[in-house]
């Protein structure tokens, strides 16, 4: 059989696997796993796959990300079930008063590795596993062109949305927009700077603690919402991660991914697990916010520390119910389309 039949075949093979993923799996196994995780999990407006790798923090590979993101992009954005993206690059974290020390809120030139965090927004988390199965040869290419600037990666968890006050963006030129939003009565209005950063804290979770940790987490953003610079929230926690979208494929896929730059794809690759069954035990959750510039966000997470009545919510709602974290770090969003943050309102 020639190649060219073999990838038509494979094709129409994963475009039936991805139609049919509700009555069955690609790999013959059962639907118990989904229906023992995910299944348990409340419905969410949307859910986020991010994209999650450490970079060379040098010149060539942010010429790559430039060359090569944007094609990632558009070819993303040919999925049905997608409805947004935002490409984040790391330019430091929060020392949080000396407990991470040797860290500063601008680090842009000491990290190496540097965080390349992506998020990819989705009506449902399915649509994401079948994005990555139609178009895995264009990614694999596409990736592949990349592989020189990995250090580590890439790894794509999937989340849902546990609570989100995320506004549109609006900038000051957008007067009649802002205006429309005032008269409307919106609760929260914000607009952004040309130095808007986004900071994602990591937590590690009690297993049987979540619901009180996800209340206490809603009441802390919720108390911080008001600080000087806040312009939004997601608390995410994590369902699984993406097999494809993390490069983990069956074993005789892994080699045949080792023997090409990109051009040559694996001929048959599968996923070495589903989304469902990587959903992580103890749970893992993402607190994502945004604010005017990474030192007013400083100051607003201070408050935790210093603000006896925020201090009290965090440590009881948050801190009391924590195996890990907080971590925080800060980003700077290179690329966003931000239709994904109306469906949050």
């Amino acid at each position: 059989m020639s190649k060219n039949k073999t990838g038509m075949d494979r094709r129409q093979f994963m475009k039936f696997a991805a139609l049919a993923a509700g009555s069955a799996s690609l790999l013959g196994r059962s639907s118990l796993a989904r229906a023992q995780s995910i299944g348990d999990e409340p419905d969410s407006p949307i859910y986020l796959a991010l994209n999650m790798s450490k970079v060379a923090n040098n010149e060539e590979s942010f010429r790559l990300m430039h060359k090569v993101g944007p094609k990632v992009c558009i070819t993303t954005a040919t999925h049905p079930g997608f409805v947004g993206f935002q490409a984040n690059i790391q330019t430091g974290i929060l020392p949080l008063a000396g407990r991470f020390g040797g860290g500063k809120v601008h680090m842009e030139k000491e990290l190496n590795p540097i965080r390349n965090y992506q998020y990819t927004m989705w009506k449902r988390w399915e649509d994401h596993d079948e994005f990555h199965l139609l178009q895995f040869d264009r990614i694999f290419e596409l990736c592949g062109s990349c592989l020189s600037m990995v250090i580590e990666g890439p790894w794509e968890p999937v989340y849902r949305v546990v609570r989100a006050k995320m506004p549109p963006i609006r900038t000051m030129g957008q007067i009649t927009d802002l205006g429309l939003d005032m008269q409307q009565k919106k609760e929260f209005i914000r607009f952004a700077t040309p130095r808007r950063c986004v900071a994602m804290a990591e937590h590690t979770v009690m297993p049987g603690k979540e619901a009180a940790f996800e209340a206490g987490a809603i009441a802390t953003m919720e108390a911080l919402s008001n600080s000087t610079g806040f312009l939004g929230y997601m608390i995410l926690k994590q369902i699984g991660v993406c097999a494809l979208g993390s490069f983990m494929l069956d074993p005789a896929s892994m080699a045949e991914a080792l023997q090409t730059l990109g051009a040559n794809p694996p001929d048959d690759p599968k996923p070495l697990f589903e989304t469902p069954q990587a959903m992580p035990s103890p749970p893992e959750y993402l607190i994502h916010s945004e604010w005017d510039a990474p030192e007013i966000a400083q100051l607003g997470f201070g408050k935790v520390l210093v603000n006896h009545r925020i201090r009290k919510i965090h440590d009881d709602g948050v801190m009391a119910h924590l195996i890990r974290g907080p971590y925080i770090m800060f980003f700077q969003p290179m690329m966003e389309e931000p239709g994904w943050r109306n469906m949050l309102s």
